[in-house]
């Protein structure tokens, strides 16, 4: 009975190999790695429209007649681009009017203004440092300085300090008493320039009692 069962188990265990002898080893697959393309081959207002999370700011831009501030491709700018929870901390600082017909036009305008900036500055040229550095927006005088900078990694990740992507405008004892606002989107790249997705909205003052520009 003992050698029957050895004489079974070891013609299946022939049976098996054989088996596996059709399957080959894959050698010839080759991986290459590829970064994500940021290019996203639209201008910036087309790519506004088509995210859902935009969809308050693109009514600020119809209200103000500024969508070819979004088309235009004469020269690049940085757009800033608020999401809606940007949009309602705005409207929440501002009486938490609810329709757009009732916002003041004007301050409206100089918000858009503000978060455009003139140049092209992300983290995927080296251009943006991990220190605040002063840049011009489109809103005119002084109300129109911004600080930007790209996030650096943690203290205990390897290779301290990586830019890791996050883009931080007017941090906090950079420009005096600014609004500060992070994006939690970044370098995406439009047609017309590059954009990154804030979740509030920035605002130059130099003290706290200074009149505000919106």
């Amino acid at each position: 009975m003992k050698k029957i069962t050895i004489a079974t188990l070891a013609i299946a265990l022939l049976s098996l190999c054989l088996g596996c002898s059709e399957f080959k080893m894959q050698t010839d697959y080759h991986y290459e790695s590829k970064p994500l393309d940021p290019h996203v081959g639209v201008n910036a207002w087309e790519y506004m429209q088509s995210r859902e999370d935009l969809s308050e700011m693109v009514e600020a831009v119809q209200y103000t007649g500024m969508e070819d501030y979004y088309t235009q491709t004469a020269r690049t700018i940085t757009y800033l681009f608020l999401n809606n929870t940007a949009m309602a901390n705005f409207r929440n600082a501002h009486s938490q009017i609810e329709k757009i017909e009732y916002w003041d036009k004007d301050e409206v305008t100089r918000l858009l203004l503000y978060h455009m900036v003139i140049g092209e500055y992300h983290s995927l040229n080296q251009k943006l440092p991990v220190q605040p550095m002063y840049v011009k927006t489109l809103l005119d005088g002084e109300w129109g300085l911004m600080t930007l900078k790209v996030n650096k990694s943690s203290s205990n990740s390897i290779g301290y300090p990586i830019a890791n992507g996050n883009i931080v405008a007017n941090e906090k004892g950079s420009i005096f008493n600014s609004r500060q606002s992070s994006s939690v989107a970044s370098n995406i790249m439009p047609k017309n320039g590059v954009i990154h997705i804030m979740n509030d909205y920035a605002m130059y003052r130099k003290t706290a009692t200074d009149v505000t520009p919106f």
